[in-house]
Order: structure tokens, then C-alpha cells, then sequence
């Protein structure tokens, strides 16, 4: 429009200014709406902020509702997790008339559920189990009727069990003695074969210096093992036989050869409760012809057991 225009027709002009106006405002706004598709929810309360004030001003109404449905029909993002925090935000958080916040709850409503499932599978794919069962849960919370309730449910139980599993394998893995690790502090894996007695897989934790020396059939991993063997450290068992051997200083001396005592905690890894204990004695060779020692003759010795004396004292405890 020109001079004369505004001359002519001043009224008219006027409120072609102002829709010209209220138009730029809407394109800012529109701007800051997207920025808050990337998450960023500072820039998606401005756009709200924005789009009320426009909305305040009489005769914008149907120009805001069609700004704000042009960014509602762009949820959900390809990111399920993004999705979830912008649903948040926009049930939660959204201010202003009515007429704006009615719409957001309506589309956070509508997106979110397939987002939480979206976001659960991202986080089951990185294994984070936690976060994936939180968000799970959320939908059978927040949306019991929604028909990924079912998928969901599973999803939680999943989850639920590789949280199961990763908190026993750490428990394991810091298992070095009777009371530290696993052996201080069992803990379950519900998805474990039941413990029954007879031949199980089992791990072996604690004190590993002679079950290591057991067969690798009676091992199994974590996941598959319905038997977790806690071993302390060897002490003296039964005495075997008294043997006299000549010293350095070739004085007659006896030396009493013992058994190697060594006490066992087994758990069920299924329930996490103790299910063995008892201290296990190991036989092997004594009374040598040569004695191999230091400084004086000791008085009491430890036999020598072989692969096979492990396995005949380990064997009850697993069932061999």
C-alpha cells in the first residue's frame, strides 16, 4: 500500500498492518517451535510465551491455531526418547490459554505412548536396562489401555531380568574371598535353571586356588548356571599320617601330614539362598621321600592332592 491508500482508507490500512504484524510474530514463534523439536525446551517456551500474546490480541485465533497445528503435526520426531521429553513438556509444562495448552495435552497424549516404546527399545538395544524398564513401566502406568500394554509388560520383565543378570555378574566377578562380592552379598537371577541336587552347572568364585583345577564340564556361565560355589581359604584338615625325616642338622624330627580343609557356601543363583555348607577336606600325597622346606623342620605339612583329589572332595557339592 501506498501514501494514498493510508490516506484514503486509514482504518483499512491499519489493520492490514496489524495482520502483517501478528504474522511476523507467528513466523518467530514458528521458529522457536522447531528449535524445541531438536529438545531444546527453552526455545519451546518462547514459542508458547509467543503464541499467547498473539493470541491475546482479538481476531488471531484461527491463525495461531493454524501455527500451533503445523508444529503438533510434526510429533512424533524420529527419535522415540526425544519425543518423550517434548510429550513432557508439552502435557506438563505447556502455559497459556486453552486454546493452546488443549491441543498440546491432546498431542502429547497421542504420541506418547508409541515414543515410550520407541525410547524402551533404544535403551534395550544399548543395555541400559533401567532406563528402558522405567519407561516400560511408564506406559502401563500412564496408558493401561493402550495396545502396547501387552508389549510393554514383556518388555519390563525383559529388562527386569538383564538387570537381574548384570547385578549378579557383577557380584561375581568382585567374588574373591568368602566375604566379599557374591559370597557377602548373593543375590537372585529369577531366569536361572532351578537348583536341583544331582549334576548342575555351576560357577565357582571366592578362593579359586583347587576349583580351578576342576573339569571345565562342570563349569557353565553366569546366565546358565543354577549354582554359584563359594570357596574359602585352604586351612588344615584330618590329620593323614606322621612321618620322620633327618633335619640340616641331622636331628630326627616328625612331621604330621594334614588334609586341606576348605569351607563351601553354595547358592541357588534362581533364589539367591543358601543352599550348601560345608567344609570339604582334600586328600593327595604325603609323607614324601624328599622334604623341600626352610629354616627348621616344620612340624606340620599339607599333602599334595592331585587333579583327582579336588574332584573326589568338589564333587558331592555339585552332584559328581
Amino acid at each position: 500500500m501506498g501514501f494514498r491508500h493510508r490516506l484514503v482508507a486509514a482504518p483499512v490500512a491499519a489493520r492490514g498492518d496489524a495482520v502483517v504484524e501478528a504474522c511476523v510474530r507467528l513466523d518467530t514463534a514458528a521458529g522457536y517451535l522447531s528449535g524445541g523439536l531438536t529438545g531444546d525446551l527453552d526455545s519451546l517456551r518462547t514459542g508458547f510465551r509467543r503464541l499467547g500474546a498473539v493470541l491475546g490480541e482479538p481476531g488471531n485465533e484461527r491463525t495461531v491455531r493454524a501455527a500451533l497445528d503445523r508444529f503438533l503435526g510434526r510429533l512424533p520426531t524420529d527419535d522415540g526418547c526425544l519425543t518423550v521429553t517434548i510429550a513432557d513438556w508439552l502435557r506438563e509444562h505447556a502455559t497459556g490459554p486453552k486454546d493452546l495448552t488443549g491441543p498440546a495435552s491432546a498431542a502429547a497424549a497421542r504420541v506418547a505412548p508409541q515414543a515410550l516404546m520407541d525410547c524402551a527399545g533404544d535403551f534395550m538395544f544399548t543395555q541400559d536396562w533401567p532406563d528402558a524398564r522405567e519407561r516400560y513401566q511408564r506406559l502401563l502406568d500412564e496408558y493401561p489401555d493402550d495396545s502396547r500394554a501387552d508389549a510393554a509388560r514383556k518388555g519390563v520383565g525383559k529388562a527386569g531380568l538383564a538387570i537381574e543378570l548384570n547385578r549378579v555378574g557383577g557380584l561375581i566377578e568382585a567374588a574373591d574371598s568368602m566375604d566379599s562380592g557374591y559370597c557377602g552379598k548373593p543375590a537372585k537371577y529369577s531366569q536361572a535353571p532351578a537348583y536341583r541336587e544331582g549334576r548342575i552347572g555351576a560357577v565357582f568364585v571366592g578362593d579359586t586356588e583347587y576349583t580351578d583345577k576342576l573339569p571345565e564340564e562342570w563349569r557353565t556361565d553366569t546366565a546358565r548356571a543354577s549354582l554359584v560355589v563359594c570357596a574359602g581359604e585352604a586351612e588344615a584338615g584330618d590329620v593323614v599320617e606322621t612321618c620322620r625325616y633327618r633335619d640340616h642338622d641331622g636331628r630326627i624330627g616328625s612331621v604330621r601330614f594334614n588334609k586341606l580343609a576348605v569351607r563351601v557356601k553354595g547358592y541357588a543363583l534362581r533364589t539367591g539362598k543358601l543352599v550348601v555348607d560345608r567344609t570339604v577336606q582334600l586328600g593327595g600325597e604325603s609323607c614324601p621321600g624328599v622334604l623341600r622346606y626352610f629354616d627348621a623342620l616344620p612340624s606340620r605339612m599339607a599333602v599334595t592332592p592331585s587333579s583327582g583329589d579336588v574332584r573326589d572332595a568338589f564333587g558331592p557339592v555339585v552332584g559328581r
